[in-house]
């Protein structure tokens, strides 16, 4: 009874969280939210791919 009373309360909090963080990735009025929230949400969700990134945007080289 108690593993299944922690798994619904699991599946709940991560749902919401989920949720709650696809709404900022979609609404959110400021860009560096939105990218953060969807990077977020790559770890989070299995199988979403990685945004590319922006026109613009500095990212590190991992080849050196």
């Amino acid at each position: 009874m108690m593993v299944g009373l922690l798994s619904t309360v699991t599946a709940a909090l991560y749902g919401g969280t989920v949720s709650v963080l696809a709404l900022t990735a979609t609404f959110a009025r400021r860009r560096t939210l939105r990218h953060e929230a969807r990077r977020t949400l790559a770890v989070l969700v299995p199988g979403r791919a990685v945004e590319p990134p922006h026109a613009g945007e500095v990212t590190a080289d991992p080849n050196g």
